[in-house]
């Protein structure tokens, strides 16, 4: 009798590889070949060729379609291309596959604070603090949505936060000074 020589399994008779370590092979290669072409994308897009970028990112995509960095990447592209509605979808589709990305959390957060839905800029930029509380842009962003929101002291706190961090950071210090200005009106 024949064994698998990576698992050690009972290979079937007139077989000469293992079923099982064959397909999980193919897996390992096919992760590995996407993350070659997310890093090619990469590549691409630090040099400037965004064409050639969202090619490669798609590549990652078709190999291995649950890529939340690929849709991530994919998103920005069609960002800065104008298209928002494309944007956002991919970028939820993102999450879906990857729900503590914070980049996607503070990119769809900061569209829902410009764009003035601030319970659902609330909602992603409150995952931002939660997956990633250093990062102080978003911090920033979840103090302007409280403040509009009315919650001066939840807006208080990012602010001061940001500052203890960043003393000189000019959107927090604009908004403390709108919080005291609201406060003493």
């Amino acid at each position: 009798m024949l064994y698998c020589s990576l698992c050690g399994r009972p290979l079937p008779p007139g077989w000469r590889y293992c079923p099982v370590c064959t397909h999980e092979a193919e897996e390992t290669k096919s992760i590995c070949q996407a993350a070659l072409c997310l890093r090619a994308g990469n590549v691409a897009l630090t040099r400037g060729r965004s064409f050639l970028a969202a090619f490669f990112y798609r590549a990652a995509l078709e190999i291995n379609p649950t890529s939340w960095e690929a849709l991530f990447n994919l998103g920005c592209l069609a960002w800065q291309q104008g298209d928002i509605g494309h944007a956002i979808a991919l970028w939820e589709k993102s999450l879906v596959n990857n729900p503590e990305n914070y980049l996607a959390h503070f990119n769809l957060g900061t569209f829902f604070l410009y764009n003035r839905n601030l319970n659902a800029a609330r909602y992603h930029l409150t995952r931002v603090r939660r997956i990633k509380p250093g990062f102080l842009e978003g911090r920033v962003n979840l103090g302007t949505t409280y403040l509009l929101l009315g919650k001066l002291e939840a807006a208080r706190r990012e602010y001061a936060f940001v500052l203890e961090q960043d003393p000189g950071h000019k959107g927090a210090r604009r908004g403390l000074a709108l919080i005291a200005r609201t406060a003493n009106t």
